[in-house]
């Protein structure tokens, strides 16, 4: 290639930027000539314009002269005498004064216009105020006399401002004079300026022609030049690289194709015309390539830095092709850069193999489904795709079989392993074309991400509802009876669902499978074999469950969880014979919490054995001291309440016996509550309650008329006594059926020789009532809200002080 130093596109661009440079001189030099002339032009036409206002204001004080002269005259001659005659002179004088302040601010203007000192119409002005202070003078001395009638001094006044009249005409005629010159003088001037702005004009275009032309022209053939031994050299290097088997292509800077091998169209199908000209990534890549795949591509075109990456492209007549790519910058000798240089080998096979093998290593071995890492992998292509097409939508379904344990500890693993191969069969039988993202490679939309729990991707599902139908779908499906080894075996499904919408784009997978796991446990919550949808609500509640369970474990080594004691009194009466013992926890930020607070979550996450354990011995301790200290002021009885937990644990009535021997107890004194539903659960439960009994220990059944039992089966069992449940006891003085359902449960309950508790006594009316339906004893704050041991104990010596 030809480099001389006037072909180069060093030489040309500096040739170009001369041009260039030389333009803008011009450019700005004409506009600056213009300015001037526009600016010099404004200030001479206001020269102009003050200077015909002076001349016709000097010409104005001309004919105050006259008219004073006039007036004069014919005060001298006796003529005027009237009111009408005399206003004629104050307007006159009045006017030439403000035609004198008109002239003067003119005067004033004019001179910061004017480049040139005018003293001989400063001379004139000087000698005209002279003139004119004598005539005003006398003029306002005349009118003065006029105005007393005093026409003998007038008439002396008239003859003397006659004479003052004259020299005032030639003051007046010399102002206005000197002020003509003046106006000729400066239109002179500015014909000179004028014809001197055009010189220079004239001669910037000159100097346009002299510096501009010929360096265009010289530039314009180095630039011929340069191309034809481009075109040469482009014309060598193609048919070097149309030999090779590796596809090339030449773009712009901005990555459009410019030039393609042989290869190129061999492979892809596309000829050089089809694609000359088009964007690369916009003609070439294919729109499954995720982000990363082409990021390398813009960040090359952005930076102008070699990238090597691989990318999925599109054939012409369809089917695509994987090209590893090496991409270079191309730059000139003077370091501009010029495009992009790209070699494309074809790895199409090789990718193949390694989306095969990576399959494989994606695949759950015992269900044939894509595993946790494919799942998430799934997920973010989900997540790339709603961010590249603002609209889309999809949903996430977290499946997790009830009972599954159960069932799979009780057939034993090889049939639960059958099970799982069923249940996966039949979430994608279920679902239908459509409902899934569609699959790529062979990548099943439905995942087991271990143990029992699923996952379902459902693509384009923007609405709850689309996903609620799909659910319900699978709820019927999965909770059909399936046969394992010649056995049924039933098994429902709890569905938590994510809908992915707006702002899925600024998700990750993480947090989908999080909100979808926390929905699932909702649905689990709200009785299983349901479905619930993910909100926000739920995120917060299950984080200030696990910031209860945290602070909870922390609690019992910490001493933070004390016992309450609420009297239980005699009916008629209202004297105290035992107490029920109730938890409390002083947390160190909330506050004092009442169990409804944290019992939930500590029988979730398995912390109700210690709590039910912690209360027993902490409430047995302090009713074994009362008794020894208190004598027969103690109260009688303890009640303290068991948990759904502690009454599954067989090891509950060993405790039990154990705690009242180290207390020394006799077991009749303590009365273990459970609840309604509680108690009239399965055999263990009920096995549990008879080995209680079987100490000594008495069973009450507490929140009577809130669960499932009947006073039918209430002789079924083993309970001393019946606490017929607040709620009942509240509107019983309202409504006639809570009280009908009191005395019947009452009746029913001394029928078998079982005493009655009313829970939640607040109003005097309330224990009457309760007195007349011969309830044998009253709960509530009528008789005394729940007190620590201390408390208790003093309201015990104040009573029986009293």
């Amino acid at each position: 290639m030809d480099t001389s130093p006037s072909t180069t596109p060093g030489s040309v661009d500096r040739a170009h930027r001369r041009i260039r440079y030389a333009l803008w001189f011009t450019f700005a030099t004409l506009v600056a000539l213009a300015g001037f002339q526009s600016w010099y032009n404004g200030r001479l036409e206001r020269v102009r314009a003050l200077d015909a206002e002076l001349i016709g204001l000097a010409g104005a004080q001309r004919g105050f002269c006259q008219q004073v002269g006039r007036l004069a005259a014919m005060v001298a001659g006796g003529g005027m005498t009237g009111t009408v005659d005399t206003a004629l002179l104050s307007e006159a004088i009045d006017r030439s004064r403000s035609t004198e302040l008109r002239i003067e601010a003119l005067l004033a203007a004019q001179q910061t216009l004017s480049w040139h000192d005018e003293d001989e119409v400063a001379t004139a002005l000087a000698r005209w105020h002279v003139v004119r202070e004598r005539l005003w003078y006398r003029a306002d001395t005349l009118d003065w006399h006029l105005a007393r009638r005093d026409a003998d001094n007038a008439t002396r006044v008239a003859e003397t401002l006659q004479e003052e009249v004259e020299p005032a005409l030639a003051g007046a005629d010399l102002l206005y004079r000197r002020l003509h010159e003046a106006s000729l003088e400066r239109s002179a001037r500015q014909s000179s300026v004028l014809q001197w702005g055009v010189g220079m004009t004239l001669l910037v275009l000159a100097a346009v022609v002299l510096l501009v032309a010929a360096p265009t022209m010289r530039a314009l053939r180095e630039q011929l030049q340069r191309l034809a031994v481009q075109t040469r050299e482009l014309k060598r290097l193609a048919l070097v690289v149309s030999r090779t088997d590796n596809v090339v292509v030449v773009t712009d800077p901005g990555g459009r194709i410019e030039w393609v091998n042989d290869a190129f169209t061999r492979i892809t199908g596309w000829s050089a015309d089809e694609v000359r000209g088009r964007a690369v990534d916009g003609a070439l890549h294919s729109p499954r390539n995720a982000s990363a795949d082409v990021a390398p591509f813009h960040e090359a075109l952005r930076s102008q830095r070699p990238a090597r990456f691989e990318v999925l492209t599109r054939r012409k007549h369809g089917g695509e092709v994987w090209f590893a790519i090496d991409m270079q910058p191309l730059f000139d000798e003077d370091s501009s850069h010029r495009g992009f240089v790209s070699l494309a080998t074809d790895v199409t096979a090789r990718r193949e193999l390694g989306e095969r093998l990576r399959l494989a290593a994606s695949t759950d071995a015992l269900t044939g489904l894509p595993n946790r890492a494919a799942a998430i992998q799934r997920l973010e292509r989900a997540i790339d795709h709603a961010r590249r097409n603002p609209g889309y939508g999809f949903a996430l379904l977290f499946m997790d079989f009830d009972r599954f344990k159960q069932i799979n500890d009780t057939l034993g693993h090889s049939e639960g392993d059958e099970l799982l191969k069923q249940m996966a069969r039949r979430i994608e039988l279920a679902l239908r074309p459509g409902d899934a993202v569609a699959r790529a490679g062979g990548e099943h939309t439905a995942a087991r991400l271990g143990g029992d729990e699923f996952i379902v991707v459902l693509d384009g599902v923007c609405r709850v509802e689309d996903a609620r139908a799909i659910t319900d779908r699978l709820l019927r499906d999965l909770a059909e009876p399936y046969t394992i080894n010649g056995r049924w075996v039933q098994s429902s499904v709890s569905i938590g669902v994510v809908v992915a919408a707006a702002g899925a784009e600024s998700r990750t997978p993480d947090d989908l499978l999080r909100d979808a796991d926390t929905a699932m446990y909702e649905a689990k919550r709200a009785g299983r074999d349901c479905c619930m949808v993910f909100d926000p609500a739920m995120h917060e509640r299950v984080s200030q469950q696990l910031q209860i369970e945290n602070d909870l474990r922390r609690a019992l080594p910490e001493g933070e969880l004390f016992v309450v004691y609420q009297p239980i009194v005699a009916l008629p009466g209202g004297r105290a014979t035992g107490v029920e013992a109730l938890v409390r926890w002083r947390h160190p930020t909330r506050g004092v919490l009442t169990p409804g607070g944290f019992i939930g979550v500590a029988e979730e996450v398995g912390l109700i054995d210690a709590i039910g354990e912690h209360v027993l011995r902490e409430s047995c301790a302090c009713f074994a001291d009362w008794r020894a200290r208190l004598g027969s002021r103690a109260p009688r009885q303890l009640n303290v309440n068991l948990s759904r937990a502690q009454l599954r644990s067989p090891a509950l009535p060993e405790l039990v016996g154990a705690i009242l021997a180290e207390h020394g107890l006799p077991p009749q004194v303590l009365q273990l509550e459970v609840t309604e539903s509680l108690a009239a659960q399965d055999e263990v439960v009920q096995a549990t309650l008879r080995q209680l009994k079987q100490l000594g220990v008495r069973l009450a059944l507490d929140d009577f008329g809130t669960g499932y039992s009947s006073l039918a089966c209430l002789h079924l069992l083993p309970v001393d006594t019946v606490k017929i449940d607040r709620s009942f006891i509240a509107h019983a003085e309202t409504i006639e059926y809570h009280r009908v359902l009191i005395e019947a449960t009452i009746r029913v309950a001394q029928s078998l020789d079982m005493a009655t508790v009313a829970e939640g006594i607040e109003t005097a009316g309330q224990a009457a009532l309760m007195t007349r339906l011969r309830c044998d004893y009253g709960q509530g704050w009528l008789y005394g809200r729940p007190l620590e041991a201390a408390a208790l104990e003093r309201r015990i010596a104040e009573t029986h002080a009293a």
